[in-house]
């Protein structure tokens, strides 16, 4: 077999083995090719060559880019441009990404989006010898959301689509607006953002502007700038569960973050768990559990951990409790055990403040073929009051007043056909919530909850621009989610008709 051959058969052989699935941009069945390309990389000694080709077979998956490359037609979830990009250029012409560009690397030399089609860019390049990153937009390229994290260079000469929709930054950082001739921008809010004639944008203090300038002598708004403070509180969320609360936390760190909410997230997963053996868990300090923690670098998944290893593992603001689905709405499996658990996690938590919660969780489908659906007569509607009654007693016994109102949001969004028409009744199998449209309801309702306990202002129509990157996730569906999850917060216990 010539070295040629060896050559491609070990390509074809990484191309096929290397597909590893990773949680770490919170959507479920992501695809990574990092290790097929380093390999390949360490094969081919110019670092580039056939990455892009090793590219074209990831059509809908996920990309990876660590050296100079052209990217051309296709549709992927996310693309990750790497440190190990360092100050190349990188092309992407007529992409479309479902998901997010997220830029650790490449600095003065552009990133260009030539034909592009973009959800939301993450500009993290923090790497000052490299310059400002410096992304170029040609043609008809639209870019939903853009969070810079970095200064950058956004040029526009030769743009001719829509462009940025909305900007958010951190307070004191700024970028520059080029576009190949003078512009006259304004700022509809100058205590928050002001700008200068040569076209760079400040963030002054927290808060929103539009950015307009004259256009065929009118005033003309070109895109939104979101100014955030990054002084401002971590808000620490843990979840003690199961599968249903791995559901509800599965997108938070992804709704706060387009929200600028600064959060991290844990889930203590262990599969069907009901509230009787979290307690025996937690008196033989079992190591029962897997323990996902979710921050802005990501998701981490950690096995064979114990409940005081998650308890411990940060200073929480609020933990919350939930019982097994097969008993959510059968009280008398709830006691003695919740109020156990709660007087455990008040004495080891780190945060003597420390807020308990309830999560609500919901009905099965109508269609589900659970083996405890016979608890409740078969019936969704039966199941949903049973729970209300079960969480409405279990808050007046245990003393935790937060209820996150999860299980009503969802009953709400399927009184909707669009929203019910989604997998089973908002459900992937009857029982667990579909990954797109479920867990972005369930997600948002434990964000707004907290939120507005925290008495953080943010709307969820205009201020959470994130959507899962799933085929049954769309604006239109994405904001009748909210108005379930705002109905819901609103009436914890009653179900409202969409």
């Amino acid at each position: 077999m010539t070295k040629k051959n060896i050559l491609v058969f070990l390509v074809l052989t990484i191309i096929l083995t290397a597909i590893i699935p990773t949680y770490a941009y919170g959507s479920e069945n992501l695809e990574s090719q990092y290790a097929a390309e380093k390999a390949i990389k360490t094969l081919i000694h110019d670092g580039y060559v056939a990455v892009s080709k090793v590219l074209s077979a990831y059509e809908g998956r996920d990309l990876v880019i660590s050296t100079e490359t052209t990217i051309e037609n296709k549709t992927v979830n996310n693309v990750h441009i790497t440190k190990a990009a360092g100050n190349k250029g990188i092309t992407l012409r007529n992409v479309t990404i479902k998901g997010e560009l997220l830029i650790d690397g490449s600095g003065q030399n552009s990133i260009i989006l030539e034909d592009t089609k973009i959800n939301r860019i993450t500009a993290n390049n923090t790497n000052k010898k490299d310059g400002k990153v410096r992304i170029a937009l040609v043609g008809n390229t639209a870019i939903e959301s853009a969070l810079l994290k970095s200064d950058a260079v956004l040029d526009e000469s030769l743009l001719t689509g829509s462009g940025f929709k909305e900007i958010s930054m951190d307070i004191k950082s700024s970028f520059q607006i080029k576009d190949g001739k003078t512009l006259k921008l304004s700022s509809s809010n100058e205590e928050a953002v002001t700008v200068k004639s040569d076209g760079t944008i400040y963030a002054e203090r927290a808060g929103r502007s539009t950015i307009s300038a004259p256009k065929s002598g009118k005033k003309t708004a070109l895109f939104e700038v979101r100014v955030t403070d990054p002084s401002e509180k971590t808000i620490k969320i843990l979840s003690i569960g199961n599968s249903f609360s791995q559901d509800t936390m599965f997108y938070m760190q992804d709704i706060a973050k387009s929200a600028g909410v600064n959060i991290v997230t844990g889930n203590l997963y262990n599969s069907g768990c009901s509230l009787k053996k979290h307690w025996e868990y937690a008196s033989d300090n079992k190591k029962a559990y897997t323990y996902y923690k979710w921050t802005s670098d990501g998701m981490t998944e950690a096995e064979d951990k114990t409940m005081a290893d998650a308890i411990l593992d940060e200073d929480w603001d609020y933990i919350t409790l939930q019982q097994s689905s097969a008993d959510s709405g059968i009280y008398s499996t709830f006691q003695p055990y919740l109020n156990n658990l709660a007087s455990y996690v008040k004495r080891t938590a780190v945060n003597p403040k420390v807020k308990l919660a309830l999560n609500m969780t919901w009905s099965y489908s109508y269609k589900s073929i659970s083996e405890h659906f016979i608890n409740y007569h078969y019936d969704q509607k039966d199941m949903y009051n049973a729970i209300v009654k079960s969480y409405i007693q279990a808050s007046d016994d245990s003393g935790i007043d937060m209820v996150i109102p999860c299980g009503t949001a969802i009953q709400n969004a399927r009184t909707n056909k669009l929203l019910k028409a989604i997998g089973m009744d908002l459900t992937s199998d009857g029982n667990h919530l579909d990954i797109g449209m479920g867990r972005y309801i369930a997600g948002l309702t434990m964000f707004k909850t907290i939120i507005d306990n925290e008495n953080i202002q943010r709307d969820l129509y205009e201020d959470v621009k994130f959507i899962p990157s799933t085929k049954t996730s769309t604006e239109e569906l994405a904001r009748l989610a909210k108005k379930a999850v705002l109905k819901a917060v609103e009436e914890p216990f009653k179900i409202q008709d969409m």
